[in-house]
C-alpha cells in the first residue's frame, strides 16, 4: 500500500511539474464562433501548435469581444496577446502586405516557394509582429443579390462593399455603398442595396439568404489569413520550440485550406436548402472580374506600402502567381 502511494504521488508530481511548465499562448481572433471556421478552422490550429511542443504551449482564445477586429493588430505587436488569427484587411490602415496577398493565384506552398511569405514576415518584424503562416480558403469572395443578374449586370444598383470590394462592383456598372457588416442586413431588406460582397463562406451566420435570394457565380480573389505572433514572445522561446511551431503550422496550412472548403460546401448546401440561388456572371465577364480585383487589391495596397507591395508583384510575377 504505501508503495503504491508513493507512486501515485510521483505520478501527480510529475503532472504538478508538467502544468508548473506549461505556457499559456493567447490567441485573439477577428471572429466569434457564429464564423463556422473558427471552430473548423482556428481551434484545431491552436491544438496543433500545443501537440507539435508536447503540450509545452498551450493556447487559449479570445474574440473580438475583447477586442473589436480593426483594432486587433496593434494588442498583439505590444504584447497584451500572443497571437492574432485574422483577414489582413481589418488591419489595413497598419499596412496592407496581407490583404495584397488575397489578389494572387496561390496557395500556402506557392507563397513559400516564391519568397513572398519571408519578405511579408520580414515586414511584419519591423511591427514587432512575426509571420507563422498564411492560410488561404480558396472560396474567396462573392456578391449576395436580392435579384438575378441580367444583362445589364449592375448598372444602376447599389452594391454594399468595403473599397477593396469597388474596382469589382465598378467594373459591373455599380455603385459602392460602404456599411458594416451590421447593416448589411436590414439595408438588404428594405432595399436601401440591393446586394452585398462578402466572403463566401458567412451567410448562412448572419441569415442574409433571409434578405437576399442569389449568389453571383463564379466566386473571384481569395480570402486570406495570416497568423501573426508578438516578436518578442517568438524571440523568447527557443530554437527547437520555434521550429516545431514553424512546422506545425506550415504543416497544417493545406489543411486548412480543405477545412475552408468542407465549410463552405456546407454553407452552399444550407443555403440551397434556405431558397438561394446561384446566379451567373456571363463567360465573358469573368475575365474583367478577375482582373479588377486584381488591379484594384494591388492598387489599394500599394497606396500603403508602396515599396513591399512592389516587391510582392516582382517575386509573384516572376513566380507565375498573377492574372
Amino acid at each position: 500500500m504505501r508503495k503504491f502511494v508513493a507512486i501515485l504521488s510521483g505520478v501527480i508530481g510529475l503532472a504538478q511539474v508538467g502544468a508548473v511548465s506549461a505556457e499559456e499562448l493567447r490567441l485573439l481572433t477577428s471572429w466569434d464562433t457564429s464564423y463556422a471556421p473558427v471552430e473548423a478552422v482556428i481551434d484545431p490550429l491552436m491544438d496543433k501548435i500545443t501537440e507539435a511542443t508536447d503540450g509545452a504551449l498551450t493556447v487559449t482564445r479570445f474574440g473580438p469581444e475583447t477586442i473589436p477586429p480593426f483594432e486587433q493588430l496593434d494588442p498583439v505587436a505590444r504584447g497584451a496577446f500572443d497571437l492574432l488569427v485574422t483577414n489582413g484587411a481589418y488591419h489595413y490602415n497598419q499596412t496592407a502586405a496581407s490583404m495584397a496577398l488575397e489578389a494572387l493565384i496561390a496557395d500556402s506552398a506557392s507563397l513559400r516557394a516564391s519568397g513572398i511569405f519571408d519578405v511579408v514576415d520580414a515586414h511584419y518584424q519591423t511591427l514587432g509582429l512575426k509571420l507563422i503562416g498564411f492560410i488561404y480558403d480558396h472560396g474567396g469572395y462573392h456578391i449576395m443579390l436580392r435579384q438575378p443578374l441580367t444583362d445589364s449586370l449592375f448598372e444602376g444598383l447599389r452594391i454594399r462593399g468595403t473599397p477593396v470590394y469597388h474596382p469589382v462592383i465598378e467594373a459591373l456598372g455599380g455603385a459602392p455603398v460602404v456599411l458594416p457588416a451590421s447593416e448589411i442586413y436590414p439595408s438588404l431588406e428594405r432595399g436601401v442595396v440591393e446586394g452585398a460582397a462578402w466572403p463566401t463562406i458567412g451567410a448562412v451566420g448572419f441569415r442574409w439568404f433571409e434578405v437576399a435570394d442569389y449568389m453571383m457565380r463564379p466566386s473571384f480573389g481569395l480570402g486570406g489569413y495570416p497568423v501573426l505572433m508578438n516578436l518578442d514572445r517568438w524571440n523568447s522561446f527557443d530554437d527547437a520550440t520555434r521550429e516545431k511551431v514553424l512546422q506545425a503550422v506550415q504543416a497544417f496550412e493545406p489543411e486548412a485550406a480543405q477545412k475552408f472548403a468542407e465549410v463552405g460546401a456546407i454553407e452552399n448546401e444550407t443555403l440551397a436548402k434556405n431558397g438561394m440561388q446561384i446566379t451567373q456572371l456571363p463567360e465573358n465577364i469573368v475575365p474583367v472580374v478577375k482582373s479588377a480585383w486584381y488591379d484594384g487589391v494591388m492598387a489599394l495596397s500599394k497606396q500603403q506600402n508602396p515599396e513591399l507591395i512592389a516587391e510582392v508583384i516582382r517575386l509573384s510575377t516572376a513566380a507565375g502567381l498573377t492574372p
